[in-house]
Parts: C-alpha cells; structure tokens; sequence
C-alpha cells in the first residue's frame, strides 16, 4: 500500500515530504489527502499535513531549515469557533516552493499549490495524540492518518471501510455537530462528491441543525461547493431533493421563499421543486467562461425560489415595479451572504436578461455583446435550463411524457447552437482592423516605394493576419521587417 501511494506524488514532492519529516516529523498526511490516497483520485490543490510538534516550534525550524516562505493563518475547514491555525507552505506556480522570489530544488506538480501544516488538536484534560485529533473530525472518511513515509494507515473509526462502501457518518454521531454545526452542511456535501448512502441516524441530525451561529459568508462558502458538484444520479438526486426540503435548508434560504405577488397558485414546495429542477439539468460550464457553476445554481435558486418567475406573467407598469422590488431583496440577501461585487453583478445581469430567447437573432447577440458586462454564455445556460423545466412541466400537466427526450435534445441543440454562434461572433469581433495597425498606410507606401494601387489593400491584409496570430507583432519595427520581407520576395517573383 505504501508504494502505492508514492506512486500517487511527483518525485519533488516525495523529496519535499522526506525533508518536512527530517524538520518537523514525525509527519502524517491526513483529511481529504488520505481520502482521495485511498480512491487512488488525483490529489486536491493542497495537501494536509498532520505534526504533533506545536506550531511555533515547527515554524522556527522550517525557516532555520531553508522555508521562509511558510506562513501562520487560520485553517479554513476547521471548527469556526476555535481559531485552530495551521501553517502554509506555498509552493511557486512554475517551479518550486517559494522563497524569497526564488525556486528551490522542490519543483511542484501542475495542481497541488500549498501545504497546510496543523498541530495536534485536543481537549484539554487530554494529551494532544494522532488519535485524540481524529476525534475531533468530521465524517469517519475524512477521520484518517497516514504516517509518511512508509505507515501505518491510522483508522481507528473505520473510514476505510466507510469510504470503499461509499458510507457517510460522523465520526462522534450527532455530537460531532455540537463542536461545528457547519457540519451539517459538510455531511450533505460529501454524500453528493461521493455518491454515497446516509447513516439515517446521522442525516436526520444533519437535517435537524440550525445555521443561526454560523457566519452567512461561511454558509454561502460551504453552499458553494455543494452547488459545484453534480446533482445527477440514482444516489444523488434523492440526498438533494432531502437536503432542499429539509428543516436545514428551509432555514438557510427562509429569505428567498416569499410568496409570489402575483395569482400563480402555486406553492413554496412547487417552487422548491422547480428550483431543484433548474440546478439539476443546468449545463456545465466550459473552461474559460467567466460564471462558474455554483452562481449559475445560485442564480436559478434566486429565479424559481423568489418572484421573478411569476412576475414575468404581469404587464406594464405592474411588472417594471414588481421586478424592481424584487431584485431589491435579492439584492439584501447577496449582501448578507458576503458575495462579491462581480459575483452580485453578474446575477443581477442573468436575471435581468432572462427574456431573451433560447435562439436569439445576430443582431440581438450583437447587441448584448456591445455590453460587455453580460456574461452571455451563462445567460444561455440559464435560459436553456429554464426552457428545460418549463417544458417538462407543461408535460406533466398535460399528462404526455412521451416526447421529453425529443424536447430536450431539441434545447440542448439550440442551446450549443446560440453559443457556436456567439463565439464566431466573439472571434470576427476580435479580429484586427487596419485601425488596429501600429504603422499608418502612408508609411506603408513608404516603406515599399511604390505608387498606391491594389497592392495596398492585399499587404495590409497580409499584415492584419499576420499579428491576428501574435499581437506582441504589432509594433513599428516589427510591422517594417515584415513588409521589407513582402517587398523582397514581390522582387524575386
């Protein structure tokens, strides 16, 4: 087994590890380390460090050691009352661990960023053990040790068997949420990214548990990673749909369920429901795009919990003032829960442009593109979602399920049809002009001497393709070697 997890890590890190254990060792690796170890899954952007020597002391000797860079900060998974800190050890982008501006012999893998060093944590009438740290865990999976370099494995409440039966507990029963009722949350999160069966007893607790204490921008923290991961599948459907009906969760978004103004009928668990629905078929964003999942999901929950989604069936003036009053609120509640500028921002355009068709004409695309601040693609994920459920939903009434597959490839189809479009769009937009050139035309005539004629026209051409592929060309001496090198060959042929 021991061999086995080496494999899993870079020959630097292995190397960084052994010289960590000589500083401050004995180490163990530990949390979601030994978790993602254990499934033979790529390892996360940090690793998690266990020492039993306090930290001030551990601080000292990697500095004296060589690691100037490592700093003292609060740890971010941890019980949020107890202050417990960690030291961080970052490791350099491209090449190494960072110290002082240089890179050490220690070059990084392409996704593990820092370490994060933690002592021992205890209770006070007790002796600060391996043992005595994993108690103070959260879910038995995440409740394990591994002594570096060789073992043993440290499992003392059975995670191992927990994580390969995909089994979620905690690892004191409903007295783990008394240290950190944020917990609660965590226990939902890890049924979803494991795809994993509740321990009853331990998810009524979970349900039962009241956020009242916990910071809002912790809450939204933990929420968001929930909404970042899949909500598809047999396993994780139901602890979604269980987790949104709970007590918990009726207790976190109490702000949004408003009863709608206008006479649609319908009831906070229908919208519940259509908002569970939206977050489920949202498509995934692709790399690059700006608005990642969770804030589309966020964004959904705002749509279908609040009352914009009847609003829209309201006219004129009613409408303008309905929609004013409840962005308002929505507004509050994004403030409350600590979200960014950018992040409320970007809300605010999806829900605002939610009108828009699934298939808009060049011309409105065009439009929207001309303010920059509407993150399209995002828009249309949003929109398809709805068009989605919406249609799902006159099925449902109509009592005919017999064509959802057709209706939903149809969606996706417009859907990925809307984005081609918007990127060819995107990239003729982005294409230089001759305004663009660093030089002037009268300096091209210039440069090759000769009379104007329709020569001008095809090395301009040549010259705006030519920086499309690198626009660091675009500058005067360059542009002059580039049309020195045109009139050369012009000789030659």
């Amino acid at each position: 087994m021991t061999d086995d997890f080496h494999a899993l890590f870079a020959p630097s890190i292995i190397t960084l590890l052994d010289a960590l254990d000589q500083l401050i060792g004995p180490v163990y690796l530990a949390g979601g380390t030994v978790r993602n170890m254990l499934q033979n899954r790529p390892l996360a952007n940090e690793l998690n460090l266990l020492v039993q020597r306090p930290l001030s002391e551990c601080h000292h000797r990697l500095v004296q050691g060589g690691f100037p860079m490592v700093t003292v900060g609060t740890k971010r998974h941890e019980v949020w009352t107890s202050g417990h800190s960690s030291l961080f050890l970052p490791l350099a982008q491209e090449g190494g661990l960072k110290q002082g501006g240089e890179s050490t012999l220690f070059a990084r893998t392409s996704h593990i960023s820092h370490l994060e060093i933690t002592s021992f944590r205890h209770r006070m009438e007790y002796p600060p053990t391996l043992e005595e740290d994993l108690l103070h865990r959260d879910l038995t999976v995440n409740a394990m040790a591994f002594a570096w370099p060789h073992g043993p494995l440290v499992d003392p409440f059975n995670g191992q068997e927990d994580l390969a039966n995909r089994r979620i507990r905690f690892v004191k029963g409903s007295s783990t949420l008394e240290d950190d009722p944020l917990r609660a949350l965590r226990f939902f999160r890890f049924l979803l990214q494991l795809e994993a069966v509740p321990d009853e007893a331990d998810l009524q607790a979970a349900e039962e548990t009241s956020m009242e204490m916990i910071p809002k921008k912790k809450l939204r923290a933990e929420l968001d990673r929930m909404f970042s991961l899949p909500f598809n599948g047999p396993d994780r459907y139901p602890n979604v749909e269980r987790f949104f009906y709970s007590p918990l969760a009726q207790e976190i978004f109490a702000d949004m369920a408003t009863p709608p103004i206008c006479k649609t009928g319908e009831t906070p668990a229908h919208r519940c429901r259509r908002a569970i629905e939206l977050m489920r078929v949202m498509t995934e964003p692709e790399i690059g795009e700006e608005v990642p999942l969770h804030d589309l999901r966020w964004t959904a929950l705002f749509y279908a919990m609040g009352e914009l989604n009847c609003i829209g069936q309201e006219k004129g003036q009613t409408r303008s003032t309905l929609h004013g009053v409840t962005l308002q609120r929505i507004q509050e509640i994004l403030k409350k829960f600590r979200f960014s500028q950018r992040r409320q921002h970007n809300i605010f355009q999806m829900l605002h442009h939610l009108d828009v068709p699934l298939t808009p004409t060049d011309r409105t695309l065009l439009r929207m593109m001309g303010n920059n601040d509407i993150p399209i693609p995002a828009l249309f994920r949003l929109i398809h979602a709805r068009s989605v459920v919406n249609a799902r939903e006159l099925r449902e009434k109509a009592d005919d399920a017999s064509r959802q597959t057709d209706s939903d490839a149809l969606f996706e189809t417009q859907l990925h049809k809307t984005l081609g479009r918007y990127r060819m769009l995107q990239k003729a937009s982005l294409r230089p002009t001759p305004h663009d050139l660093a030089i002037t035309g009268g300096e091209i005539i210039d440069l090759v001497r000769q009379p104007p004629g329709a020569w001008v026209g095809e090395l301009v051409a040549l010259l705006l393709e030519w920086i499309s592929h690198d626009s660091s060309r675009n500058n005067r001496a360059q542009l002059h070697e580039k049309i020195r090198e045109w009139v050369t060959k012009q000789v030659l042929v």
